[in-house]
């Protein structure tokens, strides 16, 4: 508001005028800034809010500016919670949006046909309040808007699921002596179901002073020592504590990419912390070192359905599925994020981000969302019943929700052409029209295209999306920056100036931190 009130104060023809949005209940709630007159409105939307920091010790809430090695080369990255997803991207558009409307006040008609506006949702993460903005005011829709939320550039976004996977306590039977020892508790970090979590934690008791302390000095070796479903897996790295004479605790910890939508980056690179303690510990079960218990059985639920695997592998008639747009390498994944746990039940939380063969409806090749939902209230009703006539498991319930439908576009989309000049004119080369786990606020609306910040799809190491140290490549900012404002200033078809002209926005050295 103080920006643009600075701004108004010296404005020639057009001045910066603020809007804002909020659901009758209070729940959604966005808000802008827009410039001009005209029935073509161009929009870029960002979000504000963030998935929860993981721990302080990296100091989320203090941004600030430090030297990675990104692409090979030592790179100046902004830290911070939000500094890529999505606040860092946001500061970008909003000082592209500015320098725009200051372009235009170079002619008194450059916004009589054009409207420009930068939008900002309070709760993508969560609740997603622009689609409810966009449902409730369809007339406030964009004719053309770019979600400033991802890479550049997106043509394609999966469909999204969320199970609950639970075993009750009342449905495992121990036949072991009370004495043996087990799984006392075993639950994640706090964090969201779009989120792999930072550590994995389970308490081992005993009421044999001797057994707890035998495994508190046996434990580490027999996780290096464990034999999981892929020589090749690297499992997260442990601690163990003697907590008291009768009680031991073990803790995974998170490596890599932690954005839900990319369990295949952090296994490759990293370690999912939920993944390797629960396959350890049913091995644990399988070698009656541990009482098998509702959380033995889960344990073996996760290493029989999923293993160390993101991309259903290990049940793949069920689980596994990639086409001619989400390849193989990039088909159907299942993050592992979230296991909760009480006196009466454990449960599972997983973010599926799924291909075409895992929706009703197959994809006719028209643009946009697939309607109707998807096939894995089926799928899983099999799936644990399998589990329970192969293993003689315990049974397992499972909740499930189609978020929506995988969402597609045609490269040669108008709105994707227009992001592809201008980022060819900035970039020198073609845009990427990549397909992803998503989502984004573009998907299911037409009339809006995903594009930018990153210019890689690597959402681990050093950028951290949605992780611990997350960093935005400031290069990659600046760059999109540029992209941004080219195509705002052929919104307004003035006459074109050099390209250095585009070359304005600094972040961390202007005004745009």
């Amino acid at each position: 508001e103080t920006k643009m009130t600075q701004f108004n104060n010296n404005a020639k023809f057009y001045s910066i005028k603020s809007f804002e949005w909020k659901s009758v209940d209070g729940v959604y709630w966005v808000f802008g800034f827009r410039a001009g007159n005209g029935p073509r409105k161009v929009s870029l939307i960002c979000h504000l809010d963030t998935v929860p920091p993981g721990n302080n010790e990296w100091k989320p809430f203090e941004p600030r500016c430090e030297t990675r090695i990104y692409k090979g080369v030592p790179t100046e990255f902004l830290i911070g919670r939000g500094s890529i997803d999505d606040k860092g991207p946001a500061v970008v558009a909003f000082e592209a949006f500015t320098r725009a409307v200051k372009k235009a006040n170079e002619s008194s008609t450059a916004l009589d046909n054009v409207t420009l506006e930068v939008l900002f949702d309070t709760s993508e993460e969560t609740d997603m309040s622009t689609s409810h903005y966009f449902d409730a005011k369809p007339t406030e829709k964009p004719t053309f808007g770019i979600v400033f939320d991802a890479l550049w550039s997106i043509r394609a976004e999966k469909g999204i699921e969320r199970p609950i996977f639970t075993i009750n306590s009342k449905d495992v039977k121990s036949t072991a002596p009370t004495s043996a020892l087990k799984i006392d508790r075993l639950f994640t970090s706090e964090g969201s179901t779009n989120m792999i979590p930072v550590t994995a934690e389970a308490h081992i008791t005993s009421t044999d002073k001797e057994l707890v302390s035998n495994f508190a000095k046996n434990v580490d070796a027999m996780y290096r020592a464990c034999q999981f479903d892929d020589p090749q897996y690297h499992p997260a790295d442990i601690s163990v504590k003697h907590l008291s004479d009768f009680e031991v605790v073990i803790i995974t910890k998170v490596a890599g990419a932690q954005h839900g939508s990319a369990p295949h980056q952090n296994r490759a690179t990293g370690a999912n912390p939920l993944v390797s303690i629960t396959n350890f510990l049913a091995s644990l079960v399988d070698r009656d070192i541990l009482a098998n218990n509702y959380y033995g059985e889960m344990c073996r639920f996760i290493r029989w359905a999923f293993g160390t695997h993101v991309f259903g592998e290990n049940q793949p008639d069920l689980l596994k599925r990639y086409d001619s747009i989400f390849s193989e390498d990039n088909g159907t994944t299942y993050g592992l994020t979230k296991l909760s746990d009480n006196s009466d039940n454990v449960s599972l939380y997983i973010d599926i981000r799924y291909a075409i063969g895992h929706h009703e409806k197959g994809w006719d090749g028209s643009e946009g969302k697939i309607e109707g939902n998807s096939l894995f209230k089926k799928v899983f009703e099999t799936l644990v019943k399998q589990y329970y006539f192969e293993t003689g498991g315990a049974k397992v319930s499972v909740k499930t929700e189609t978020v929506f439908g995988p969402d597609i576009r045609s490269p040669r989309n108008e709105n994707l052409f227009n992001i592809d000049m201008a980022y060819r004119s900035i970039m020198g080369e073609n845009c990427p029209m990549q397909a992803i786990g998503g989502a984004t606020d573009a998907h299911g609306y037409l009339e809006l295209a995903t594009a930018g910040a990153l210019f890689t799809d690597s959402l681990g190491t050093p950028v951290n999306y949605h992780g611990l140290d997350e960093g935005a490549p400031i290069t990659d900012l600046e760059n999109s920056g540029k992209i941004l404002l080219y195509l705002l200033t052929q919104e307004l078809q003035l006459p074109e100036k050099p390209q250095s002209d585009h070359a304005e926005i600094h972040v961390c050295h202007g005004c745009a931190i």
